[in-house]
């Protein structure tokens, strides 16, 4: 009876030693639709380029100022990440990076007169400050390493991967009204730079860091800040074949340009499974 009363109290302290071992659920697959805030910077800037007053006689040159820079624009992303330890992850991600420009387009000295319709006047008032379209959509993997498992999360993120850029980042046109006849007017664009690079594709990497906050059982609110970095193409001069010019195809000549977007996201995990700790 006693050995008997002896193991049972002995069963009875290893299960609390056991129960006590035991720590909360840790998350191990989590499923992330995220939010962000994209910064802007400087893309590229030319002094002068040449714009032909009539593209058929060049009666006279008007010389630009042309430039782009990146403006503030919103990302969205749906990643998943896998703990295979208490501490590290591997994570994969597909995001659209909203990575639009806005124009810049100065006269150097007077416009060269081209009554009635002031072509070239006409394009660079309406380039100046105008939003461009621009996005990249890219796909990422990387590592992730979370500092705790319980409660809030700190960690930090890095990752790599390609992105398929949805618009040029140099070619530079506005649409103008002119006199067609003397009687009739018609609408075209006109152009100031064109864009030769055929890259459709470049890379990206994520440098981020942030912390998830448990909201409900099986979710959480994540918060990150990241340095996106990437390469875009640029113009690197102004197109000096001046027939090129008047035929209504300035090329420029161009280069890729590594440009940091900074980044913050706010997002919303889904725990599609844990895994229960312990602590030694």
């Amino acid at each position: 009876m006693r050995r008997t009363l002896g193991l049972a109290a002995a069963l009875a302290a290893v299960g609390a030693t056991a129960v006590r071992a035991q720590t909360h659920e840790q998350p191990q697959l989590i499923l992330t639709i995220s939010a962000g805030y994209l910064t802007g910077g400087d893309l590229w800037n030319i002094d002068r380029q040449l714009a032909p007053v009539a593209a058929v006689t060049a009666n006279g040159w008007d010389t630009l100022r042309l430039g782009r820079r990146i403006r503030p624009g919103l990302a969205a992303s749906l990643s998943a990440t896998y703990f295979a330890s208490s501490h590290l992850g591997y994570t994969a991600e597909a995001g659209f990076f909203g990575i639009g420009t806005e124009a810049a387009c100065t006269p150097v000295g007077p416009y060269t007169p081209d009554p009635p319709d002031f072509k070239n006047q006409q394009a660079c008032q309406y380039l100046q400050g105008e939003n461009i379209r621009g996005n990249v959509v890219g796909f990422l993997g990387g590592l992730v390493w979370r500092f705790t498992t319980r409660g809030n999360q700190p960690y930090v993120r890095a990752a790599v991967g390609v992105g398929i850029l949805g618009n040029s980042y140099v070619e530079t046109f506005a649409p103008i009204v002119y006199h067609f006849t003397a009687d009739s007017v018609a609408e075209a664009n006109l152009v100031f730079l064109a864009d030769s690079s055929q890259g459709r594709l470049t890379w990206m990497a994520s440098l981020g860091a942030g912390a998830t906050l448990p909201l409900a059982p099986g979710y959480q609110l994540r918060i990150e800040v990241r340095d996106l970095i990437t390469s875009l193409p640029v113009a690197t001069g102004a197109t000096r074949d001046t027939v090129a010019i008047l035929r209504g195809n300035p090329v420029a000549p161009t280069a890729w340009k590594v440009v940091h977007v900074p980044t913050i996201t706010v997002g919303l995990d889904i725990v599609l499974e844990k895994r229960r700790g312990r602590r030694y």
